[in-house]
């Protein structure tokens, strides 16, 4: 049976946690297994935090994954299109590590991760996190699997780590941010990453006001899918609708995608003061040393931005 919320859409199973959660998870340790130098990113928790077992595994689930989409065209192209996914997911939590590490020198005091699923920033990076208050929120069931998953892999969860189940359809955020003791008067660095594709628009703005109240200083970091991607048309149109047939048959449908004007104004009119779009070649730049090898993607699909209040 699968939930459904205010406006009569499917949600997650009952019970079930987030199957993207794992993908991503899956992704992430098959980058770190297997990509060349320099890494995108170095997540050595996330082949046990995906609890495929070993690297043999995440591979088996890579060479599923690769001949899902090779139903639109051959194989060569479909490995592409899976690394680029593989390239988004590890450069978007690059970003949030990078992003973070600087927030520190303006005297940031809490983090907030929205849609936490399998993330395993706070365990592995806990140097940068030391002084922070860090709050994981996600779904209740997501929430449970994940915590039994940490402790199934002997991951210790920092002391100043707390969990904060939510709904991001059927709860307030503002409510469950309080409750589960984010403090509202706190500069606040948010991360918000695979999730508003999942969410309807009037969610998505709802989660933007209730960012853009936190003290000036709070920063945000988020991904997103943008029509300019989905409009190029051929192979990349086919994947980015095959991929969301794909989720929706997981229970997560896509339900919203935004162009980058139409994020900045929504976002400029929740508060925040400055936003920046983040392209393929700033990125490469900024973090890869200018070696584009290990990052293939088209600038109209990187869609990751920092926001600040």
């Amino acid at each position: 049976m699968q939930e459904r919320n205010k406006n009569g859409d499917k949600t997650l199973e009952e019970g079930k946690p987030s199957q993207t959660a794992f993908m991503v998870a899956v992704h992430r340790a098959h980058h770190y297994l297997t990509a060349p130098e320099p890494k995108i990113l170095r997540d050595s928790l996330a082949l046990p935090l995906s609890g495929a077992g070993s690297e043999a595994a995440i591979q088996a689930y890579m060479d599923a994954i690769e001949a899902r989409f090779t139903e639109l065209s051959d194989a060569e192209t479909s490995q592409i299109f899976v690394r680029r996914i593989v390239d988004s997911v590890c450069m978007r939590s690059r970003v949030v590590e990078e992003c973070l590490a600087a927030s520190l020198s303006r005297g940031m005091q809490q983090v907030v991760v929205l849609g936490a699923g399998l993330d395993s920033t706070a365990y592995r990076c806990t140097d940068l996190i030391k002084g922070l208050d860090v709050f994981e929120v996600d779904h209740p069931a997501t929430q449970a699997w994940k915590r039994q998953r940490l402790a199934d892999a002997n991951i210790e969860i920092p002391e100043n780590v707390r969990f904060v189940s939510y709904d991001f359809e059927n709860q307030t955020l503002a409510e469950a941010l309080r409750a589960g003791g984010v403090e509202a008067d706190k500069m606040t660095f948010f991360t918000w990453l695979g999730v508003h594709m999942y969410l309807t628009d009037a969610a998505v703005k709802s989660t933007f006001a209730v960012m853009g109240d936190y003290p000036k200083g709070s920063e945000m970091v988020m991904d997103f899918i943008s029509p300019d991607y989905v409009d190029t048309g051929g192979l990349v149109e086919n994947s980015v609708d095959y991929l969301a047939k794909v989720v929706t048959e997981m229970g997560e449908p896509i339900k919203s995608r935004y162009f980058e004007a139409e994020l900045e104004d929504m976002l400029l009119a929740s508060g925040f003061g400055r936003v920046e779009f983040l392209s393929a070649r700033a990125l490469i730049d900024r973090y890869l040393d200018g070696k584009n090898a290990a990052f293939d993607m088209p600038d109209e699909a990187t869609s990751i931005l920092t926001a600040r209040v």
